[in-house]
């Protein structure tokens, strides 16, 4: 899903490269960005935080998506109904036509009242369609970001429309690990404090749209066109500091610096069906808290979560099945020649390194250049 990318590149277009960045990715004069090589005795420890995360890793590389997949049925049974509604006012304008003769008094009547309503359910599903409809269906599943270690780069897959593919330079990147939405602040109010102490206090939201962002600077400060610019939202929701010194540590010193994944913190590479979904997304952080939150296996807590969601279930694999999934160019060579599978879940390989101490259970904390 792509809802933070298409917020952005719509007000890209109507306000410009320099608000968009400093506004929606909250990469401004104020905000403290980390660089790659940064590290300080205070810094979070390399985590997953017991969510899900990965698609693949080896010691080249490590590879990571963005957030908002866990509203994908929400969205698209809202989406659903406009479509519905809109087929309702076609049946009823295709209707009414035949209620009268043609061309009579009656038949225009009939007409224009047909008219207007499909008229004004067409423009309601064009409002949504920029930031609802065209981010999430008919358009790539999700992105995929490849960090490889080996390269030094960041090999990004997603839809032109929101900037396309691209493979980026490790050594530029800036970190800003506590974005959150703007909500209802508004872009002349980046010089208040208050209006940007309440953006972080809201967290994002209701849907709580917060995590980590990574910022690529324009090549040259002087540009107006500010070539060479890049915002990502890597990991999922929640994601911050944690996620960010595990990509760092891993891109600076090596897979062996970095906690494995549990069984909790894997993606599926391509197409859920229902039951993967109900396990792997919506029943997942449940999971976790029943193994290490002391509540037992299959708690009460973990089945009204079952009885809640998996009726969405079926919409949700549906609303995948609109979309494709992304594959990297051959001739970029990101995987070191390391040949990946393209669907499943979980490490593809046998480890062939020693992990970090941290890697048990029961010792970890709860295209183009540029």
């Amino acid at each position: 899903m792509f809802d933070c990318e298409a917020a952005f590149q719509q007000h890209r277009k109507k306000h410009g490269q320099k608000e968009a960045v400093e506004f929606l990715a909250d990469i401004n004069r104020y905000t403290v960005l980390h660089a790659p090589k940064e590290r300080r005795k205070d810094d979070a420890k390399p985590s997953l935080e017991w969510a899900r995360t990965l698609f693949d890793h080896n010691e080249h590389f490590i590879e990571l998506s963005n957030m908002g997949e866990e509203d994908r049925s929400v969205e698209f049974m809202a989406v659903g109904l406009l479509w519905l509604a809109l087929g309702v006012c076609l049946f009823f304008w295709v209707l009414l036509s035949t209620m009268d003769p043609v061309f009579s008094s009656g038949w225009y009547i009939s007409m224009l009242i047909g008219a207007g309503m499909t008229g004004v359910m067409g423009f309601v599903l064009s409002l949504f369609w920029p930031e609802k409809i065209a981010p999430n269906y008919f358009t790539l599943l999700r992105p995929r970001y490849r960090f490889n270690r080996t390269t030094r780069k960041v090999y990004v897959l997603r839809p032109q429309r929101y900037g396309g593919n691209v493979v980026l330079e490790w050594d530029r990147v800036r970190a800003h690990t506590s974005w959150c939405a703007p909500r209802d602040m508004r872009p002349d109010q980046i010089d208040d404090k208050f209006a940007r102490q309440r953006r972080q206090e809201t967290g994002g939201g209701y849907f709580g749209l917060r995590g980590l962002v990574l910022y690529w600077p324009p090549l040259d400060p002087g540009d107006p066109e500010r070539k060479g610019e890049e915002v990502l939202w890597v990991g999922p929701k929640l994601a911050g500091e944690g996620l960010w010194q595990y990509i760092r540590t891993f891109m600076e010193e090596g897979i062996e610096k970095v906690p494995s994944p549990t069984e909790y913190e894997w993606l599926r590479k391509g197409f859920h069906t229902p039951s993967q979904h109900l396990e792997e997304t919506e029943l997942s952080a449940s999971r976790v808290l029943d193994r290490v939150g002391g509540r037992g296996e299959n708690s009460a807590q973990t089945q009204l979560t079952f009885l809640a969601t998996f009726l969405w279930a079926p919409l949700h694999c549906l609303a995948e099945r609109l979309c494709t999934w992304p594959t990297f160019p051959e001739e970029w060579n990101s995987d070191c020649g390391r040949k990946r599978r393209e669907d499943g879940i979980g490490p593809e390989e046998p480890l062939r390194w020693k992990a970090s101490p941290e890697s048990t259970v029961d010792e970890r904390p709860e295209p183009r250049h540029v």
